[in-house]
């Protein structure tokens, strides 16, 4: 029978679509004892990770975060990977700490206008200014969550080369103003700090991009308090073969197809496969929920060997 698998992340639905046996237990889909080659393996296990980053990324942030790049100057580049580390994990106590001495100072302002108001009732400009720091003290009350990425820069030519560098890619929960953030950094070049905007950019630019050349022992560190993304239990033995194969074959690139299906989600992606082993279709459907128009998936394997 057919189970239907789905992976909500936030705005991003993954739906997938594979065989099992009616026990539950998923159908093989190579011959046992058949493994993958070392290169294909470590192409599956990047592939891997990268899902699971796209995944928590576009569960804990939204287009009210931060997406950044701190970056050494080549002088101040420290010796090695901890202190990189080290100098990363004080930036982020420090943007922490902020966020909670702004949220004070936003409480006490609100407080303060709420009284002004009562004394000059109907100023509507008073009234505008309360639901903005309304809105900043609601993100500011959010848990400060970030993952990161640490990138290995080596020198090949000019006053450097030889020598290394480091610089990170990094998602940090929203509440302050971008320039305040990157004027935290105290020992980079530059930082760039931008709003994080799938719906521009694409739900799996932006971890793509941090995934393309991890270093260091970890792919990706982040917060312990980030939230999983929600996979109900699975529906199996409620579509038939018969319509797995249609999905793959006949709506694979059909939107509306996929849009009446999974309503207030938009199309974004299906990939579909045929695995010759067990004579079965695989179909993985990647959606979003947003009212304005998706760019295009950019990642060209999204599949993963069932």
């Amino acid at each position: 029978m057919e189970r239907e698998k789905r992976i909500y992340s936030g705005g991003l639905l993954e739906v997938d679509f594979f065989p099992v046996f009616d026990c539950g237990r998923k159908i093989p889909s190579k011959p046992k004892g058949v493994g993958f080659s070392s290169e294909a393996q470590k192409k599956y296990n990047q592939l891997q990770a990268t899902k699971r980053l796209v995944r928590l990324v576009n569960t804990n942030f939204d287009n009210s975060d931060y997406f950044l790049h701190p970056t050494y100057e080549p002088r101040c580049a420290p010796l090695s990977e901890k202190q990189a580390r080290r100098d990363i994990a004080n930036y982020l106590r420090r943007v922490k700490a902020k966020r909670e001495k702004e949220l004070k100072t936003k409480k006490k302002q609100l407080k303060q206008l709420k009284a002004t108001l009562e004394a000059a009732p109907g100023n509507p400009y008073l009234a505008s200014e309360i639901e903005k720091l309304k809105a900043q003290i609601k993100k500011l009350s959010e848990p400060f969550k970030y993952v990161y990425v640490i990138e290995l820069q080596e020198y090949k030519r000019g006053t450097y080369a030889g020598c290394s560098n480091w610089h990170f890619h990094l998602f940090v929960t929203g509440g302050l103003a971008s320039r305040e953030i990157e004027s935290m950094w105290k020992v980079g070049q530059r930082i760039n700090c931008n709003n994080f905007q799938p719906e521009r950019f694409g739900a799996e630019t932006a971890a793509r991009y941090m995934m393309k050349d991890p270093q260091g022992k970890r792919r990706f560190v982040c917060s312990r308090n980030l939230d999983k993304p929600i996979t109900p239990p699975p529906k199996d033995g409620k579509i038939s073969r018969r319509t797995v194969e249609r999905m793959a074959t006949v709506y694979a690139n059909d939107a509306e197809y996929w849009e009446r299906k999974y309503k207030g989600y938009k199309f974004v992606r299906c990939f579909s496969r045929f695995n010759a082993y067990n004579e079965h279709w695989y179909v993985s459907v990647v959606m979003y929920k947003t009212n304005k128009a998706m760019p295009e998936w950019t990642m060209s394997d999204w599949v993963q060997p069932l």
